[in-house]
C-alpha cells in the first residue's frame, strides 16, 4: 500500500492525515503539518503523491501517542522497566517501530486534549518516554531511508483506550504552566523551605540517603505512619530520578519506623 492509498484508507476511517516531504519528517513545502491535516477524500486524491518515499503524518485528534524513544532492545527494556516501576501500564494497542528503532503506541480518547509533547522521563542520550497529542508519523512513511512499520496485527481503528495515568501526566504539565517566579504571598516557614528542597528532587548517587532524610522529616511532623508511607512512595515516584524500587522505599520506611518506635 503506497502513501496515497494509506492516506485514503485512514481518511475513510475518519482519521485526519497530512503529507511529509521526501524522505524526512518535515511537512510538505507550504503546508503546516498536523494543523493542515484532513480526512477529505477528494482533497487527498488531488493533493497526495502516491510515491512511497513521501511520508504520511497523522493528526492525533481523539488519539494520544506514547513514544518510547529507544535505539535498541536493551534501551527498550530499560524504558519499559521504568514505566513498570512508576506504575505506568501500557495496554496492548496499535504499535509501530520508528526509523530510529523506537516504539510508538497509539491510544484513543474521548477527551479534548491540548496539542502537546510531554516528556514523562529521560534516561539520557535521547532515551526515555513521551506523551504526544499533536501529530505523529506513521507507516508506510520513509524517513532517512528507514520505513515505519506496524509491530502487531491491531489496526488504528481498533486501538485501545488511553490508560488513566496519561491524563494525570498531561494535567501535571498543564497545571505547571504559570510563572514560578511569583513571590509567595505569605512568610515562608521551615515547612515551606523543606518542601521547596524536596521539589528540587534527586538523581543517581544519593537517592537512598536523600529519601531517608525526607521520610525521617515526614515522621518528624507527627503524621500517621500510613500518611508517611503514602507520601514516601509518591515523593519517590515524582522527585527521585530514576525512582528507587518499591522494596527499597519500604525498607527505608520500616527502618525509620522501627527506630522511632523504640
Amino acid at each position: 500500500m503506497n502513501t496515497k492509498e494509506q492516506a485514503l484508507n485512514l481518511a475513510s476511517q475518519g482519521f485526519k492525515v497530512f503529507q511529509l516531504s521526501h524522505n524526512s519528517k518535515i511537512p510538505l513545502k507550504n503546508t503546516h503539518g498536523y494543523k493542515d491535516a484532513t480526512n477529505n477524500i477528494d482533497e487527498i486524491r488531488n493533493t497526495f503523491n502516491s510515491f512511497n518515499n513521501l511520508g504520511i503524518g497523522l493528526a492525533v485528534n481523539h488519539l494520544v501517542l506514547v513514544d518510547l524513544d529507544v535505539n535498541n532492545s536493551d534501551q527498550l527494556k530499560d524504558v519499559l522497566g521504568e514505566l513498570n516501576k512508576r506504575r505506568y501500564d501500557l495496554p496492548q494497542t496499535y504499535t509501530e517501530r520508528t526509523k530510529s528503532g523506537g516504539t510508538h503506541l497509539i491510544y484513543k480518547t474521548d477527551r479534548t486534549l491540548k496539542p502537546t509533547n510531554k516528556t514523562l522521563f529521560s534516561l539520557g542520550n535521547h532515551t526515555g518516554a513521551e506523551i504526544r497529542t499533536d501529530g505523529v508519523i506513521i507507516a508506510p512513511s520513509c524517513v532517512a531511508e528507514h520505513v515505519y512499520k506496524p509491530l502487531n496485527n491491531i489496526s488504528l481503528k481498533d486501538v485501545a483506550n488511553a490508560p488513566e495515568w496519561i491524563y494525570s501526566a498531561l494535567e501535571r504539565k498543564e497545571n505547571n504552566d504559570f510563572n514560578y517566579k511569583v513571590k509567595a504571598p505569605t512568610q515562608k516557614y521551615y515547612t515551606g523551605q523543606k518542601l521547596d528542597v524536596i521539589a528540587q528532587g534527586v538523581g543517581n548517587g544519593n537517592r537512598n540517603n536523600w529519601l531517608t532524610s525526607v521520610v525521617g522529616w515526614l515522621f518528624g511532623t507527627g503524621a500517621d505512619p500510613e500518611t508517611v508511607y503514602q507520601f514516601a512512595h509518591s515523593i519517590n515516584l515524582t522527585f527521585v530520578s530514576p525512582p528507587l524500587p518499591d522494596k527499597e522505599v519500604n525498607n527505608i520506611f520500616k527502618s525509620i519506623l522501627e527506630r522511632i518506635a523504640k
